[in-house]
């Protein structure tokens, strides 16, 4: 079993990104490459997400399901949480993380930590991040809530409008509930919490 659909994008130059997040703006690096980066509607409005959970809520643990390039993990990371995980199955895509993890932090205990599949580990976590297409994500939507802390966030990106009200009863069975969504059509990003 995979834990995701592998996408490519080609960045044919490093990408700079910057985000405003309440008073201050942080720039992102994502390297020339060919993991999923920052520019496409599904990443932003991942990025949505985020600053909504760490706006609001204590996030002391994190995981970035499906992390391609990072920047998800590294948007986190700059944004104060302490411990900071992404996984990923695909091996150049890993090489891409550590050298974007290089661009972004000065020191290597900076760096999110790579993990190789979190779903058969013990670890839990107020709050995972996952941007990935097809079918991984409804297929093992309960799998993922059991390493969620409870009273946890989930946020989901990847997929069109469309899915959404599959995506809420999926989700209900698995013990999470709808708390908030980011929509730039057609794509749409879905924050649950998982019950205490």
């Amino acid at each position: 079993m995979t834990l995701h659909d592998i996408y490519i994008e080609e960045r044919l130059k490093d990408e700079l990104i910057e985000i405003n997040v309440k008073d201050r703006k942080l720039k992102v690096v994502i390297n020339q490459g060919t993991s999923f980066g920052g520019n496409h509607t599904t990443t932003l409005l991942s990025i949505e997400a985020i600053k909504f959970i760490i706006n609001t809520k204590l996030i002391t643990t994190a995981l970035d399901l499906g992390s391609g390039s990072g920047i998800l993990a590294i948007i986190i990371k700059k944004l104060g949480v302490l411990n900071v995980s992404a996984s990923e199955i695909d091996q150049l895509a890993i090489k891409e993380s550590k050298l974007n993890f290089k661009s972004n932090f000065n020191h290597k205990k900076d760096f999110p930590c790579l993990i190789t599949d979190p779903l058969i580990n013990e670890d839990k976590y107020d709050f995972i991040v996952s941007n990935i297409s097809g079918s991984f994500l409804p297929n093992n939507l309960l799998k993922i809530s059991q390493i969620i802390n409870p009273g946890g966030y989930l946020s989901i990106a990847g997929f069109n409008i469309e899915k959404e009200k599959d995506y809420v009863r999926i989700a209900k069975e698995a013990n999470l509930q709808i708390i908030r969504t980011f929509k730039k059509t057609p794509w749409i990003s879905m924050i649950f919490q998982r019950n205490v």
